[in-house]
């Protein structure tokens, strides 16, 4: 057994505990993952301490020796992070940051240029090791530290490298994609108890059927398109429906959501440029 992957994470809440979960007792290389968690908040802290393969400890000593620090701290605290660990963070650490807005340039700013700097956008269907993270590295990693993090990442979400241009047209695809989901959810289900369904039935028919949905799509040869055409029929109820959709322009409704998320992503970076 070789010497452990050392994870410091910044932040234990929703997204940052998913990851603690995804990453405790891994083995990767014939090397165990230890990591230790910082958290402010007392509760959320106890909650962690004594977990197997999980230590709570303090941010100086949490990133003294870390392979891997990851920020799940809110946005407006990532850079002050940052600075503060700077003096004691050791130069072959690779440092990711998993909050919306905070370009690579801004945490650069903070660490220098040749630092292995790395942002994600995670959903939060992590949480229950069904994600999708978009992985965007700054020009100081290299190549087995950008490997090392897909791999940790893996465990709970499917891993999308891309440019970091990208990560915005990601961000209004996946990173937000659930909320429309579960928007969707919602119009369905009070639909539904318009018709007379009671609503927990209701919920739970919409619920299942949307998990079915998306599971045909997943495993499916068929693109999106084939397989509404596939349960449509000519005249037919789907159809009906279908043709309120299109009346009501969805296709241009959803263009225009998810470009004003791209927009205000991009904006949220530029504050911190």
């Amino acid at each position: 057994m070789g010497e452990p992957i050392r994870i410091a994470m910044v932040g234990g809440g929703a997204m940052g505990g998913a990851l603690i979960d995804g990453f405790r007792g891994q083995l990767i290389d014939d090397r165990r993952v230890q990591v230790r968690v910082v958290e402010a908040d007392q509760q959320r802290a106890e909650t962690w301490q004594g977990q197997e393969g999980v230590e709570v400890t303090s941010l100086s000593i949490a990133v003294a020796d870390a392979d891997v620090v990851v920020l799940a701290v809110k946005p407006h605290q990532i850079l002050e992070v940052l600075q503060e660990v700077a003096p004691v963070l050791p130069e072959s650490t690779t440092v990711v940051s998993i909050a919306a807005g905070i370009p690579l340039s801004a945490m650069h700013g903070r660490l220098g240029d040749r630092r292995a700097v790395i942002r994600t956008m995670p959903n939060t269907p992590t949480r229950i090791g069904r994600g999708v993270i978009g992985l965007a590295a700054g020009p100081g990693c290299a190549p087995e530290q950008v490997s090392l993090v897909k791999r940790l990442l893996e465990k709970v979400a499917v891993v999308f490298e891309l440019p970091e241009e990208q990560l915005d047209a990601l961000t209004a695809t996946s990173g937000s994609g659930p909320a429309y989901v579960f928007y969707l959810a919602e119009a369905m289900r009070r639909g539904a108890e318009e018709l007379g369904l009671p609503t927990q039935m209701a919920g739970e028919l919409v619920a299942e059927t949307l998990a079915g949905a998306a599971e045909l799509l997943r495993r499916e040869p068929m693109d999106a398109q084939t397989l509404r055409e596939s349960v449509t029929s000519k005249g037919g109820t789907t159809a009906a429906a279908l043709a309120v959709f299109d009346a009501a322009d969805m296709r241009h409704t959803i263009a225009q959501a998810m470009r004003a998320n791209s927009d205000r992503a991009r904006e949220m970076a530029d504050e911190f440029r």
